[in-house]
């Protein structure tokens, strides 16, 4: 029986990978995110090695929104596996006006954009799979996109720390409530992943890329991707309630960080 996924922020850099990677297991993946345009072209991709996927456009942010794609999900391939909460970022997701800005100095819509899309986002996101997990009776496998900003913060970034702290607390709590249901529920907390739009040959690009770890190397997408297959595959049927870094040991050294 082939298993399916349902993955928020599909569209983006690390979402996109996850979803190609599970969907070269032979899972199906409903590609989630809002904007279309990625959308497709994750599809797109994962069609091209005959993969299986559908895209849908919504806010994650609306609870009505995500429950009605949890549905359609359901409708087109008749259960739920796997759901991966992706989508999410900083200040950057409220608008192009929008500023990193001391929390003094912050403006309401900012602070409240980051939390709905990345915490809020979560709870709607982890909800709807979760009812639909417990009606099916056979477990399944929850993932929440952390950050190891929320394991130490940032500053000019408290709004994006406190989401990504608080869905390390969530992922703690509800192992608690869908443990009895044999549903496993993690967090990926990534350190600086490099994207290939960051010129490495700049001393500022090599700097993000290779001296924000302990290896000296660059953190990718497929790197996690590589964790999140793990914790959705049978190998971690006994692990839950947790959050995984990855970030070549930033988070142990602070190296990098302000």
């Amino acid at each position: 029986m082939r298993k399916v996924a349902f993955i928020t922020g599909a569209g983006g850099f690390l979402g996109s990978e996850s979803a190609r990677s599970l969907a070269r297991q032979g899972i199906a993946v409903a590609v989630c995110d809002i904007n279309p345009d990625t959308v497709k072209a994750t599809v797109d991709s994962i069609k091209a090695f005959g993969g299986e996927a559908f895209g849908m456009v919504f806010d994650v942010s609306e609870s009505k929104e995500v429950d009605a794609a949890v549905e359609e999900t359901v409708k087109r391939y008749g259960r739920l596996d796997i759901m991966i909460h992706m989508a999410g970022g900083s200040a950057r997701i409220a608008g192009k006006d929008a500023k990193y800005l001391p929390l003094a100095e912050q403006e309401d819509y900012v602070i409240d954009r980051v939390l709905k899309v990345n915490l809020y986002g979560a709870f709607w996101a982890t909800r709807a799979a979760a009812r639909q997990m417990i009606k099916q009776g056979e477990g399944g496998k929850i993932i929440n996109v952390s950050s190891t900003v929320g394991v130490n913060g940032l500053a000019w970034s408290s709004d994006y720390a406190a989401s990504k702290g608080g869905i390390m607390s969530m992922t703690k709590a509800l192992a608690k409530e869908l443990g009895p249901h044999k549903i496993n529920i993690n967090s990926v907390a990534p350190g600086v992943v490099c994207r290939d739009t960051v010129d490495t040959s700049t001393p500022e690009g090599r700097a993000y890329a290779y001296d924000t770890n302990l290896f000296g190397d660059k953190c990718t997408a497929e790197d996690i991707a590589n964790l999140v297959d793990f914790l959705v595959s049978d190998k971690a049927r006994f692990i839950t309630g947790q959050t995984y870094i990855c970030d070549g040991g930033r988070a142990l050294s602070m190296k990098g960080t302000d």
